[in-house]
């Protein structure tokens, strides 16, 4: 698993080691410099990585004296094991992040690299995976929160395979989510698995979560995602409200939402 960095929450700093001028944070440069670099930059190297059962690599692309690492997966969409993936889902996972502002997930953009197209993801250095750190977690309000809002997107794009490797943390435990390559599956079905659904909720996010609309999101995602694929985000969001709606019911405002 790759290392990186990367504060999160919209309001916690964003570290970065990318640039080649040293780490820099949110409060002093964009997503948007980034997207451009990995959409734009021109490739200067490529690395077997070595690991992973898709063969990603790992890419560092120049532009105007600044440079940046990356991860490209040249994932084609299909079947793998007992769900599907792609490519594109990784792209969209980043897309849907921006649309709900968590910054969770890193800038992650299409980029055809030796004639193929891929998903490319920003490459930060300094954290660890989940699982290297959990016996260190801080636990706590604070982390409670960061949790819920990660089992909320992951039940809203229908990724139920993230383990304990597939999200980082840095060193002042804000998260970063990775491999979102089999989500958006077509089910308005949230997760089985009681421990991978929220018991509590980001008033803010869920208002941005019921605010999505059918013909915003196929315009945004309707050249990475089916059509199904598409109309199940708004039907595991309507299950995530009605969840939300039901705790309330059951356990008051107070203790449910934040």
């Amino acid at each position: 698993m790759r290392s990186m960095t990367l504060p999160l929450m919209g309001l916690l700093a964003l570290g970065s080691s990318a640039l080649a001028s040293g780490q820099h944070s949110a409060r002093s440069l964009d997503w948007p410099v980034f997207e451009d670099i990995l959409e734009t930059g021109e490739v200067v190297a490529i690395e077997d990585m070595g690991t992973g059962a898709n063969r990603p690599l790992k890419v560092t692309l120049r532009k105007q004296g600044r440079s940046v690492d990356a991860v490209w997966k040249p994932i084609k969409r299909g079947p793998r094991e007992e769900t599907w993936e792609s490519y594109q889902a990784e792209v969209a996972a980043y897309e849907l992040d921006k649309m709900l502002g968590l910054r969770m997930v890193p800038p992650t953009v299409v980029k055809e690299i030796q004639g193929v197209k891929g998903s490319l993801q920003l490459w930060v250095e300094g954290c660890r995976s989940f699982q290297d750190a959990r016996d260190e977690a801080p636990g706590g309000e604070a982390w409670d929160r960061t949790m819920s809002r990660m089992k909320v997107f992951d039940n809203l794009i229908s990724n139920w395979a993230r383990s304990d490797r597939d999200f980082l943390v840095d060193p002042e435990w804000n998260v970063v989510l990775i491999d979102h390559s089999q989500a958006f599956l077509s089910t308005n079905e949230l997760s089985a698995k009681t421990d991978q659904l929220p018991e509590i909720f980001d008033k803010r996010l869920m208002e941005r979560l019921r605010s999505l609309q059918s013909d915003i999101l196929q315009m945004r995602f309707g050249r990475m995602l089916l059509d199904p694929q598409v109309r199940a985000i708004l039907g595991r969001r309507d299950a995530l409200l009605t969840m939300m709606e039901r705790l309330i019911a059951e356990k008051g405002e107070s203790a449910v939402l934040f």
